[in-house]
């Protein structure tokens, strides 16, 4: 099989589009830790570096055991309230707020919003083993400031694959009992591509996965414009 029509090659474009186009940075596989169903290191260091007063507040009270502290406050919160919650809003420990994201301010006159919305780390990451049983992977993984958003299997129809199989693959061997994969608790929605379509869905649910078409259209129709 030639090399440029292998699946490793179309993941490897992807990469490299968001690299360059996307404000992405590559992140690396064994930071993710499935029992937090986060990539802890880079999280850490994201809250430190940005908020470096709520992080010595913290670090007064709970001391040396400051990072476990924050981890599992983060942890419940995602758990109680869900991801995206979190993400927008952030969370509260012993009365100090973190921001686990900063948005693009609507104007460009303070510099301070404009330097912080800057800090947000974007990272995509291949190959994540998501399981804590089994060396499972999934094809991509999209975080911001360490916690995970988006998952995507990708398929090649030069290798007799498609949407069909990766939309298979997230029914059959994607449990929603992983954190990465749990409704809500984590990564927001999950796409299925291949070198022609995108579909999305939001819920892993077995055989009852409900996916939507996530392209362009073509003259009004399906799909995408051909690409020349």
């Amino acid at each position: 099989m030639s090399q440029i029509t292998s699946e490793n090659t179309f993941e490897t474009a992807i990469i490299e589009s968001l690299i360059a186009t996307g404000g992405y940075t590559e992140g690396k596989a064994s930071d993710y830790s499935p029992e937090l169903g986060m990539f802890k290191a880079e999280v850490l260091q994201f809250l430190k570096d940005t908020q470096g007063r709520q992080w010595e507040k913290l670090s007064a009270i709970h001391g040396s055991d400051v990072e476990n502290r924050i981890i599992q406050r983060l942890y419940k919160e995602m758990d109680l309230r869900g991801s995206l919650d979190v993400i927008r809003n952030g969370f509260v420990d012993y009365g100090v707020r973190f921001k686990c994201a900063f948005y693009k301010p609507e104007s460009g006159l303070n510099p301070d919003t404009i330097a912080l919305y800057e800090q947000n780390r974007l990272k995509v990451i291949r190959q994540v083993y998501y399981a804590k049983k089994n060396k499972n992977s999934v094809d991509l993984v999209l975080s911001i400031n360490g916690l995970p958003v988006a998952t995507l299997e990708l398929k090649n129809k030069f290798t007799g694959q498609s949407t069909a199989q990766a939309k298979k693959q997230y029914a059959t061997t994607r449990d929603n009992k992983e954190l990465l994969f749990a409704f809500k608790k984590r990564a927001l929605v999950h796409f299925a591509v291949d070198d022609e379509e995108v579909f999305m869905t939001t819920r892993i649910e077995g055989g009852k996965t409900w996916w939507l078409p996530f392209n362009k259209g073509n003259h009004h129709g399906r799909g995408n414009p051909p690409n020349p």
